[in-house]
């Protein structure tokens, strides 16, 4: 997968969208854009492929029934679990300890995670337990392929998981599930699993030995939640850059932060990246970079002058403020491919090599660090917009746009009455301060748990859950900003500065002003916010 970030000029999704399949095999790999197509077009075909394939796993499989049948020690399948591997275990006692597995891990807290999470997790799921190392059955990955043929998604409680041995509380709702067990997302409801397989007349997978554990060992929820918060988070920077330029047009800023040629002089990619989106979509930047003119006038010892050479440190320095967000983001989409393509349960099941092999790739440190090192630069992004907008609401600092970008001209006398987008620039302000309140790391706050086997744990669920919350905080942020833009070409001159934009930047425009009417007397915009919300970003 290329790691390179590709934004599309278009806001809006184009409606006709091919469907495609996804393969699960030995070849192909899951990718971020595999998971995309399988969110936004509706969830597409997702299909087991390959006699070669089946015939692995199957060999595979035989293995482990071979190893058991022959009394031999392995964990989970024939000892307890965690702490309680000393304890050996009969293997005709195998097949129900896994059900013991699921059941006593039915201990997850919250409200479920969203469908789109669910989905994506049971996705990643068949995934890494298809790779050919899990010693699962191909009758099991059939029952997961079943499920998302037909769209029934395990509903997985958000809270509850250490994130070492992997998501085994949240994973422990695909096992039961898969055997008719607890509750799913069925047509967009939460329904008993029981009743939507009565339903389509689908028949309850048992487990194997093996199995249980298999499917709860591994990364794979919180994988899911980052995914889909990755794939937000492209459009969410493609959608600062297209206002930010719409804002240095509104108020004549300088274009020269901006220039190529700065950025030859500094050249991380992601910086270079977002200054280029914003630099070309400027209308005659190379007469904007700043002032050349000498004056005749002798000053003798300075004068006041109301020309700004150069902008405020939120305009100018922007392409620094992104930047490191798409860099990061750009490392964490490469870590987030090999982590959702591994095998990542215990143990590992070698048959080819007569290996059996006992490890901690469940733990989930790596989505940890990228969801950490996300965090504050997707903040620091809804932080930026934020003081953009406190300067577009500012007569003092915005160059002759009314103040609070109160429609004047419309109200006559009754503008002394009404306060246009004053309380916007609050509720924006509130919601950058609990995004950074948010953006701390969670993988330093590790808690040792489960009798002292779990003596250091990723807390790598936590962090993609904090990298979530902090995209839906921001989301709004950029709504609100995207409306104030367009409130402020109106009461500036009622979109008359707008006829100046180049093609870019118009067309943005026009999408935002066909979604917000601005406003003339004060009115309550909360359900318009996030009516933006949904335009720009679904």
């Amino acid at each position: 997968m290329s790691n390179e970030l590709s934004f599309s000029d278009s806001i809006v999704e184009s409606e006709n969208k091919v469907v495609s399949t996804i393969d699960i095999d030995l070849i192909s790999q899951l990718t971020l854009e595999d998971i995309k197509k399988f969110i936004y077009e509706n969830y597409p075909k997702v299909q087991l492929n390959g006699e070669v394939h089946k015939s692995l796993i199957e060999n595979n499989r035989k293995y482990i029934d071979k190893r058991i049948s022959d009394r031999e020690d392995i964990y989970g399948v024939t000892t307890g679990f965690g702490n309680s591997a000393s304890n050996r275990i009969s293997p005709a006692m195998s097949q129900e300890l896994q059900k013991n597995l699921l059941a006593y891990h039915g201990c997850g807290v919250g409200e479920y995670l969203s469908e789109r999470d669910c989905a994506v997790t049971l996705l990643i799921r068949l995934n890494c337990n298809a790779r050919g190392y899990s010693g699962v059955s191909w009758e099991l990955l059939k029952q997961m392929e079943l499920f998302l043929q037909h769209n029934i998604f395990p509903a997985i409680p958000a809270k509850g998981s250490v994130g070492a041995s992997g998501d085994l509380t949240p994973l422990s709702y695909i096992g039961a599930a898969l055997n008719g067990q607890r509750n799913v997302y069925y047509q967009g409801v939460i329904r008993p699993t029981s009743e939507v397989f009565e339903e389509l007349n689908i028949t309850p997978y048992e487990l194997k030995a093996k199995e249980g554990l298999a499917i709860m060992n591994g990364t794979s929820v919180m994988s899911a939640i980052t995914a889909n918060t990755i794939n937000e988070l492209d459009k969410a920077i493609d959608i600062s850059c297209k206002l930010i330029a719409l804002f240095v047009e509104l108020i004549d800023g300088r274009a020269s932060p901006f220039h190529p040629k700065v950025h030859e002089l500094k050249p991380h990619q992601g910086q270079r990246y977002c200054a280029d989106l914003i630099y070309k979509r400027l209308s005659n930047p190379e007469l904007r970079l700043g002032r050349r003119q000498r004056t005749d006038k002798v000053i003798e010892h300075g004068m006041k002058e109301t020309f700004r050479l150069q902008d405020s440190y939120s305009i100018r320095c922007s392409p620094q403020v992104l930047g490191p967000l798409v860099d990061t983001l750009n490392w964490a989409k490469s870590v987030l491919q090999v982590e959702i393509n591994s095998v990542n349960d215990n143990p590992l099941i070698d048959h080819e090599s007569d290996l059996i092999l006992n490890a901690g790739h469940f733990y989930g440190g790596h989505i940890a660090a990228i969801c950490d090192a996300l965090k504050p630069q997707v903040a620091n992004m809804g932080a930026l917009l934020e003081r953009e907008l406190g300067i577009l609401v500012d007569d003092r600092l915005n160059g002759g746009i009314p103040n609070n970008l109160v429609a004047v001209d419309d109200l006559g006398d009754k503008a002394w009455i009404n306060h246009g987008f004053k309380a916007m620039q609050i509720s924006a302000s509130a919601l950058v301060a609990e995004a950074l309140k948010q953006s701390g790391p969670m993988s330093v706050f590790s808690r040792t748990t489960e009798a002292l086997n779990q003596d250091i744990v990723s807390m790598g669920t936590i962090a993609a859950r904090d990298l979530k919350n902090i995209l839906s905080l921001i989301k709004p942020v950029i709504a609100i900003q995207a409306m104030a833009i367009r409130q402020a070409y109106y009461v500036l001159d009622k979109d008359q500065s707008a006829e100046k934009l180049n093609g870019l930047s118009r067309a943005f425009f026009d999408s935002l002003a066909s979604t917000f009417s601005p406003v003339i007397e004060d009115r309550a915009l909360d359900g318009e916010i996030e009516e933006m919300v949904a335009f720009l970003f679904d």
